[in-house]
């Protein structure tokens, strides 16, 4: 599942007052997704001017921006299972600074 679809799907769980935090997320993944699209852009302009692009670097690149989307996905997921759990005492909280209900 996409992971667009995944933060609408966890922003459907949240209480009103705290859906704010999945668009965070969800502004986050855009703004890295421009990164992305930026460093796309400055390879190809350096490939026209014959510059070679390492592709271990690559790989590493766009695994690290993979690696990081789904940690801020995670970090969501375990912040809507916190916010779900509120006010339940056998519940332990992933964050003891969450979600206040």
């Amino acid at each position: 599942m996409p992971m667009q679809n995944r933060v609408q799907e966890l922003r459907e769980l949240l209480p009103s007052e705290h859906k704010g935090i999945s668009y965070y997320v969800e502004h986050a993944f855009q703004s890295i997704d421009q990164l992305v699209e930026k460093h796309r852009c400055d390879n190809a302009a350096l490939a026209i001017y014959g510059d070679r692009v390492n592709g271990n670097e690559e790989r590493v690149y766009f695994d690290t921006v993979s690696q990081i989307k789904a940690e801020l996905l995670q970090t969501l997921e375990k912040t809507v299972q916190d916010a779900l759990h509120t006010g339940d005492k056998h519940w332990s909280k992933h964050y003891k600074d969450g979600i206040k209900g």
